[in-house]
């Protein structure tokens, strides 16, 4: 006969196994993980380096490219000669017209009111002024 004290020792053990292929997979995974990442780390590091390498070889380009024009543009100061020519004084007459409009035609009326209201005097004729509203007085 089966005894209770041997079903609970299997037990026991298939507990026991189980739990140990458990645990050793957990850290087998666990280990797996932390390499993936220390791999994608590294992959990046070395992208990271890569741009930086670029950008630096970008700029000693540039710096060489700057050295080489101020050296070009030295020389050409260097060769630059001064020369002294008897002056020349050059007198350029422009003239400039404007455009006047001689052609203005007033009605005397017109004119008579234009005057007026230049001089400051009393306009002739404002007291027949007329708005929608009625009569304007003469001195508005």
């Amino acid at each position: 006969m089966i005894r209770p004290s041997m079903i609970l020792a299997v037990l026991v053990g298939l507990i026991a196994t189980h739990a140990g292929t458990y645990w050793k997979g957990h850290k087998a995974g666990a280990v797996r993980e932390v390499a993936k990442c220390q791999a994608q780390q590294l992959q990046d590091a070395q992208d990271a380096s890569r741009a930086l390498e670029s950008l630096q070889q970008q700029l000693r380009e540039r710096e060489a490219k700057w050295v080489r024009q101020q050296q070009e543009a030295a020389d050409a100061i260097a060769q630059v000669r001064v020369e002294y020519l008897p002056g020349k004084t050059i007198v350029k007459r422009e003239v400039v017209r404007e455009p006047r409009y001689r052609d203005c035609v007033v009605s005397p009326g017109m004119r008579d009111t234009l005057n007026a209201a230049l001089a400051g005097r009393p306009v002739p004729g404002a007291a027949e002024v007329e708005s929608r509203h009625g009569r304007l007085p003469a001195d508005a």
